[in-house]
Parts: structure tokens; sequence; C-alpha cells
């Protein structure tokens, strides 16, 4: 049994952190709100006087962890833990798997990675590829590419964009890491990276004291002939030797980033040649939280906490033979949320979770789209789910 005397402190909480946490036993939560949003730049947000106003709570209420469950929060619980002498990944781990240009360099084999600085001409690039922001999230920024002209048109969205990211991340890299060591972290970049098509499966799971283990196998499935996800499914449907097989590059990977001290998420592509790594993140899919429940019986809330304190989880998964499925609702319009979305029919429908309000102005930043909302539902077959699944699309949009 945990003792009611571990205090955990959130950082960047939304509201469903703040709904799931609550219902973890054991430990007492503090949480720190940031005003931050995960979909879109928040410039006003201050990481400097963020860090100050959490070490006042550390202080206060005697925190003995800290816990995030998102990009930009998970490197501020880092540099907070190291700061208090508290458990947890090193910032510079944590940076590792938020910075991907440098997480590719930290790779035993990463796939081709180049920086394309803002303010540089373009160089000679050998097309199709694929073009991202170093550390955005949500797919924001990405675009497949197959021509100078491509290219140079999404570097001109980013030199628009991008900016009101960086006054975020800047500040905290500059906290986390030797800038002499990676002279490039605070630098105006987009990367290119050889395109790489494949399935997609996410490895989640933690490290306490060099030991790896690993909670779940999630698959990424895409609308049939695109690359925009269609939904995410687990358990993993990829058979027992791929499954081992990515559980040996987990641990080889999470060892060369050297990340102990928490949980963490790794994508992969399964293709002709081989499994090879999409990217690493620093922190719990907590974002599968749902699906875990439905289909494996276990809070990844409850696991992410007890890890935080430098204990093994209290509780592991307990597959039960169904196949739980988190279905994204997109559209590619630029409108208002309520022009595109049914909020009338998603009243209707509790597996619905509704990511914008109706007055909303929403339009797409990359090749993904935009995900309104998610159904989340759990079934005996992903064929089951999926086409249930299909039908509650069909109610919710209005347009795509």
């Amino acid at each position: 049994m945990y003792a009611s005397s571990v205090h955990i402190l959130v950082i960047c909480p939304d509201s469903y952190d703040r709904w799931a946490f609550a219902r973890v036993d054991g430990h007492r939560f503090h949480f720190v709100d940031a005003g931050v949003s995960h979909w879109e730049a928040s410039p006003a947000f201050d990481p400097i006087t963020y860090l100050e106003n959490c070490r006042e709570v550390i202080k206060s209420e005697k925190v003995n962890a800290v816990v995030s469950t998102h990009d930009l929060g998970d490197l501020i619980a880092a540099v907070l833990a190291k700061e208090a002498g508290l458990p947890g990944p090193s910032p510079e781990a944590v940076f590792l798997c938020l910075h991907k240009l440098y997480g590719r360099r930290a790779e035993v084999d990463p796939i081709r990675c180049q920086p394309l600085l803002l303010d540089q001409p373009l160089p000679a690039l050998t097309y199709p590829a694929y073009l991202k922001a170093p550390w955005l999230k949500l797919g924001l920024l990405g675009f497949k590419v197959t021509s100078d002209d491509e290219t140079l048109a999404a570097m001109e969205l980013a030199r628009r964009e991008l900016p009101a990211w960086t006054r975020q991340y800047y500040p905290l890299f500059a906290r986390a890491v030797d800038l002499a060591k990676y002279p490039l972290a605070t630098t105006d970049m987009m990367l290119v990276e050889e395109f790489v098509d494949g399935r997609q499966v996410t490895v989640e799971g933690w490290s306490l004291d060099g030991e790896i283990r690993i909670w779940a196998m999630t698959d990424t499935n895409t609308f049939a002939g695109t690359r925009v996800i269609d939904n995410f499914s687990t358990p993993s449907r990829v058979d027992r030797e791929t499954a081992e097989t990515l559980r040996e590059k987990t641990i080889e990977t999470i060892r060369a980033f050297g990340f102990d001290g928490g949980f963490f998420n790794i994508e992969f592509w399964l293709t002709g040649g081989g499994v090879r790594l999409t990217e690493v993140n620093g922190r719990s899919a907590a974002c599968f939280g749902g699906i875990y429940d439905l289909a494996l019986g276990v809070d990844i809330f409850a696991a992410v906490a007890d890890v935080a304190t430098a204990r093994a989880p209290r509780a592991l998964p307990r597959p039960g033979g169904q196949v739980a499925g988190q279905f994204n609702v997109i559209t590619f319009g630029d409108d208002l949320a309520g022009n595109l979305l049914d909020y009338e029919a998603a009243a209707t429908m509790p597996e619905f979770s509704a990511f914008r309000r109706a007055e909303e102005r929403v339009r797409p930043l990359s090749e993904f789209g935009v995900v309104l909302g998610q159904i989340e539902i759990v079934g005996d077959s992903y064929g089951e789910i999926h086409e249930r699944a299909e039908t509650m699309r069909r109610k919710l949009l209005k347009t795509k």
C-alpha cells in the first residue's frame, strides 16, 4: 500500500490530468496550471516564471516527486526534480527525447536526418522526404515533401508559425542542457528526414534503476491509402517475433538515451527492411489511458505516479482478450469547429470527447488535419470496433 504522505507535483496539467490523477489512491497531487494549449502555441507563457512558481510549491507542500504527461511539461519536471534532488530522469535524457535532431544523433541506428536552418538557403535534398519541426507534437508543421517547391512552401509556413512556439521551449533548453554541447538547441530550424512508410506501433514502458520494463504496445492505424491517423488500438496485433524485436529495440534505445527514472514511449515503423525508430518521448503515452483501461484493465496514471516516486507500478496490464480503440474525428476544414462538428450529436455519445469548443476556429497546420475529438470504444475484435466508430463519425462530422 502506498502511503498517503507521498506528495506529487503535476506539471502543465490539463483537465484530463486533473480528473485522472484525482482517481489515484495513495498519493496526494498538487497541480500548477500553466495556461498553455496542447493544440496551438501559447506565446504569453513564460517558462522561467512557471519554473519559479513550481519551485515555491515544491517547498511549501514538501513535494516528493514531480511528473508530467505532456511534451513541454516533462522537461520542466526533469529540471525541477534535478534542482530539488527528487526522483526522475535527467534533464539531458528528457531533452534528447524531446529534440528530435539530437535524439537521432543519440540513436544506435538512426534514419537520415539533417537540420534546415530557417535563415539559410535550401541545400540539395533527396526526395521524397519528411519535413518536421525538431520538437513539436501532434504532427504540427509536419509534411511529406517531394520537391524543392514543396519544401520551400513548408519552410515559409514554419518561418511564420515556429517563433510562437520557440518562446516556450528555448529558455527551457538553456536551463536543461549545456548549449556548448548542443549548439543547435536554440536555433530556428526544421528537420528533413528520409521518408519511411510503414505500419506504426507505440511501445510504452518505464525504466527504474536501469531495469527497463514494457507496459503495452499500441497500433497506429491510418486511413486507407493515406498517412492520416484513423485510430490507435491496443493490444497491438503484431506477431510474437515482431513484439520481441520491438522490446529489444526499445531497451537498446532507452539505454542509448540514458533515460532512467520514469515512463517513456517509443514509436516504431514496421517496414520491409525491418523495424525503424520513428521517435522517442520521455513521458507516458497517457493519452492512451482510456483504451488501456478498457482493454487492459489498468490505470496508467496510477502507474505513472508510482514510478515518479521511484517505485514499480502497483498494478500491471491484464489483457482480457478484448480490443480497445481510440478513433480520431478529423477535419481538413478551416472554419469554426461548430460548423464542422455536430455538437448536438456529440452530446448523445458518451464515448466521444470533443477537443475543440464550438466557437473555436480551427485550421490544419500539417498533412494530418485537425483532430476535433476522439471516440474510445472496446469490443471483441478490431474489425468490430472500427465499424462502430465509422458509424459514429458519420453522425459527428458535418463536413470533411
